[in-house]
């Protein structure tokens, strides 16, 4: 079926985000900007409490340009609000509008241009159209290489996207109002995209004499789940959750300290990564690398070995 999401601004007032995640919402794209001036007034306080409740918060920006100057005059905008966060989902280039009523081999090479310049600071970047403007105002061809969020309020969206937004009158605890729901057919989205090799400087081993063995202190990033620490470091999340006192594994943050007893080896202290190309197989990278398909399922939360894509960053060592 997918995983439950919704998108917001300030359009939604004062957001009670626990009511929110009990309510199975996974993810949420939080409104940050809109052209070059104007910075949604509950930016901050929904990414925060997006955060706090453990849903995973991605931004987005409601674009105005027609050319490509106006593009990444745009992109630094945005990139200059949402630098100051912490987000865990994708940034988005929200384009439904034809504001300047350009050609669509103009307005698709400026948007591929915002694209690029998201990309150049680090992030995962994802376009968002209406499918009816996606189809006919825009080149497709051009926006393969990046993940698409499209809506279509219907019984079926009738094409393919990473993210169906199927309605604008959704109804969620903790949000008065309606609100945009969304699902998100794509695994491993992310806020960052990841270097081919990094060295995981945070972790510590530190001796305990009375057990033997050793505790290692790792330090949570963007992205982490309890879970990919306990299959990063061969133990288990209800172990994790003993040796923290953590009483909801959904409820870890960026800096947190986690404790983790075993030995870490050396071959964890680097890690490999892979961007998937055109006609690649998780088969045919699992030979390539040495490994199985299991081992790079488990390492990249891929649930179905057929559903790979392109440009796909993936761990392979």
């Amino acid at each position: 079926m997918g995983i439950r999401g919704i998108d917001v601004s300030h359009w939604q007032g004062n957001i009670d985000w626990k009511k929110v995640a009990s309510d199975g919402i996974k993810f949420a794209f939080i409104k940050a900007t809109e052209g070059t001036t104007l910075k949604d007034e509950k930016f901050e306080t929904n990414v925060s409490g997006s955060n706090t409740a453990g849903i995973n918060a991605g931004a987005y920006h409601f674009a105005r340009f027609g050319s490509k100057s106006e593009a990444l005059a745009e992109a630094e905008f945005f990139l200059s609000v949402v630098k100051k966060v912490n987000l865990s989902y994708p940034l988005v280039l929200d384009l439904e509008v034809n504001q300047r009523n350009v050609s669509k081999s103009v307005l698709t090479d400026a948007a591929v241009a915002f694209l690029r310049e998201i990309e150049k600071a680090g992030y995962f970047a994802m376009i968002y159209s209406g499918k009816s403007f996606l189809e006919n105002c825009l080149d497709e061809s051009k926006l393969k290489p990046f993940a698409l969020w499209v809506a279509r309020y219907n019984d079926k969206l009738g094409r393919d996207a990473d993210i169906w937004q199927y309605s604008s009158s959704g109804k969620v605890s903790g949000i008065s109002g309606n609100v945009d729901m969304n699902i998100c057919y794509r695994d491993g989205l992310r806020a960052q995209t990841s270097v081919k090799t990094e060295k995981t400087s945070t972790v510590k081993p530190v001796s305990n004499k009375k057990s033997g063995k050793s505790t290692t202190t790792y330090t949570v990033k963007k992205g982490d789940t309890l879970s990919k620490i306990a299959q990063k470091y061969g133990t288990t999340v209800k172990a994790l959750q003993r040796l923290n006192n953590i009483k909801d594994p959904n409820k870890i943050y960026v800096g947190q300290k986690i404790k983790i007893s075993g030995n870490v080896s050396k071959s964890s202290n680097k890690k490999q990564y892979y961007t998937i190309k055109s006609g690649d197989t998780l088969s045919g990278i699992s030979k390539r690398f040495n490994t199985s398909i299991k081992t790079l399922q488990a390492w990249n939360g891929i649930k179905n070995p057929n559903k790979i894509y392109a440009s796909q960053n993936i761990r392979v060592k």
